[in-house]
């Protein structure tokens, strides 16, 4: 303990209700759900109502450049708005009772449109004010995760229930939709149905925990009298802390390969290896292996075990499994598959898990750097990067399987039924659905090793950080009078995460 964090008076521990937790973490089964979901089904289903693989790809990177906007923009407004109510609550309510008609929107079966660029035009202006909406809701809601308690520990806690519903909601979101997706290839449904089934069932999953959120949550950060102007300077500020630069990147790369595994499962499954048996086993497989590690993870967390190595821990499991099973042949047993998926799981549980519980300790550390918290422009930033993982993984697979040497044979939809007929795929095809998964993940993955490497926050760094934000915010914070250890730890923190 330094001379003068001796002096302040420890902080009791803030306890956060067990039922405010609850409606605080059952929320992101949005965050954990929709994203899922979009990845899962999304290019599957334009494809299905006639727009081209390349316009599908095209009408998610559009949007993408939209959100690039909007996402720091409402962190920005967020961090600027004073109401009775808090900063974010307001926008989270506004965000679930906008969601359900934004989500009918972007599920809106248009088959029988045969002008394909009006055809584009309505599922890119429906996707632009998903997007809108989406941003609303996530930049308030992740801010809200930095500012539900001061206590480093308690928020560990709370993050780590948010987790466990993202988690449970993520499954549901991704096996349910190819499920359905899969009845349609087969002809047992029709895109009506599928879109009435999506819109209804999933539009109150997400919904109403977001409504309950808003509704019994509370912000206990105190709110900056200052409010900040907009500016492009403002937009961009949180990338001046390197540490959250490294974690974004590395939260990036993760996502992608999970988002690139998720779409193209029901395809992978079907034409790369012909196993004769439903894409949704490899996801559940994958799932089920993934989550029967995070109670290890905790454990080691519980224990003071670094975020940063648990996040990279599996990653070379992770690439053993993708190896495997993107090389295995095709029609060949299917009992070593399994084998596969576990190895898979097990290795991306760290890095899937990982970054919300470790996003409260980068805010920690940009406060402590810029000298003010601006929660929702980190949120901004971090939102959008969530949302891009997605867009990257469906812009590889459209521009793949676009291109004539791969030679993809699209389904067709008849215009008066909704029914869907799919075609055998050519070899090359095949091949091509091996590579959009082998060849960006072990890339990606690695990528995201490299730069968790660099993100060097341990749990008593991050205590040690809260200690001199305190002085900071006290105005007490001089380094010349800070202890011999503590000197040399700040300018540890300066050195390597500012």
């Amino acid at each position: 303990m330094s001379e003068t964090t001796a002096n302040i008076k420890a902080e009791q521990p803030q306890k956060v209700p067990l039922k405010e937790k609850l409606f605080f973490g059952s929320a992101d089964m949005f965050g954990g759900g929709a994203q899922a979901l979009i990845s899962a089904v999304y290019l599957v289903f334009l494809v299905n109502n006639g727009v081209s693989i390349e316009l599908a790809g095209l009408i998610v990177m559009v949007s993408k450049i939209w959100d690039a906007v909007t996402d720091p923009l409402m962190g920005i407004i967020s961090d600027n708005t004073r109401t009775k109510w808090g900063r974010r609550r307001p926008y989270i309510f506004l965000g679930a009772f906008l969601f359900i008609p934004a989500f009918a929107l972007l599920f809106l079966p248009l088959y029988s449109i045969q002008i394909q660029g009006l055809k584009f035009s309505i599922y890119l202006v429906s996707y632009c004010f998903y997007m809108t909406v989406s941003t609303i809701i996530s930049v308030s809601y992740s801010s809200l995760s930095t500012e539900i308690s001061t206590d480093i520990d308690e928020k560990t806690r709370i993050n780590s229930i948010r987790l466990l519903f993202s988690m449970v909601s993520s499954g549901i979101s991704a096996l349910a939709p190819i499920l359905l997706i899969e009845q349609l290839q087969n002809r047992a449904i029709n895109i009506d149905q599928f879109s009435l089934i999506i819109i209804l069932a999933f539009g109150a999953l997400y919904a109403i925990p977001l409504f309950l959120c808003a509704i019994f949550s509370k912000e206990r950060v105190p709110i900056p009298k200052e409010k900040k102007k907009f500016s492009i300077k403002t937009f961009v500020k949180p990338l001046k802390v390197k540490v959250f630069v490294y974690f974004l990147l590395s939260y990036l790369f993760s996502f992608t390969c999970m988002d690139i595994i998720t779409a193209n499962i029901v395809f992978f499954a079907d034409y790369g290896l012909k196993l004769g048996k439903s894409s949704s086993i490899l996801l559940i497989i994958i799932m089920l292996s993934y989550a029967a590690v995070v109670p290890v993870h905790y454990k080691l967390l519980s224990k003071g075990f670094a975020k940063p190595k648990l996040f990279r821990m599996g990653i070379p499991l992770y690439i053993l499994g993708i190896i495997c099973i993107c090389l295995y042949p095709a029609g060949a047993p299917f009992w070593p598959v399994p084998i596969f998926c576990v190895i898979i799981g097990v290795g991306m549980s760290g890095c899937q898990l990982i970054p919300w519980i470790l996003f409260p300790d980068v805010v920690d550390v940009g406060e402590l750097k810029l000298k003010e918290r601006i929660a929702g422009s980190f949120s901004g930033i971090m939102t959008f990067i969530r949302k891009a993982s997605s867009a990257i993984a469906i812009a590889i697979t459209s521009w793949v399987l676009g291109l004539d040497i791969v030679g993809f044979r699209e389904p067709v939809t008849d215009y008066l039924t909704g029914t869907v007929t799919k075609f055998e795929q050519p070899e090359s095809a095949v091949w091509g659905l091996r590579m959009i998964v082998m060849v960006p993940v072990i890339v990606f993955i690695s990528l995201a090793f490299f730069f968790s490497a660099k993100t060097k926050l341990t749990k008593a760094r991050s205590q040690k950080i809260k200690e001199f934000i305190e002085l900071q915010n006290k105005g007490e914070l001089d380094i010349e009078k800070l202890s011999e250890a503590d000197r040399e730890e700040y300018l540890k923190i300066q050195k390597e995460l500012f």
